[in-house]
């Protein structure tokens, strides 16, 4: 699968249950959020952040929302759909 011609909903990740443990956590989850420069937007449904990209991610921002997905819980087979002829090999390995 390559990312050339995804729909725009395929540029979203899901964050689903997010647990912070203070009040200063939840704050810095937000203000991580707000500071990528590849998210467009996010809203919630429930225990469901949707989490809107503006672009396909590049090599840095893959690395900064798998930094981000294992600081929070976030499901990270999601960022399959991300997955390129160029970065497979180090994209795989580091969903694991």
């Amino acid at each position: 699968m390559t990312c050339r011609g995804m729909a725009d909903n395929d540029l979203q990740i899901v964050a689903t249950g997010v647990v912070y443990y203070h009040d200063a956590d939840e704050r810095a989850f937000f203000e991580w959020l707000d500071r990528m420069p590849f998210v467009s937007g996010y809203h919630g449904v429930v225990r469901d952040l949707f989490i809107r990209l503006s672009r396909v991610p590049t090599f840095d921002d893959l690395w900064e929302i798998i930094g981000f997905c294992r600081r929070y819980g976030i499901e990270r087979e999601q960022l399959r759909r991300f997955v390129t002829d160029e970065n497979r090999e180090w994209l795989l390995s580091a969903l694991e």
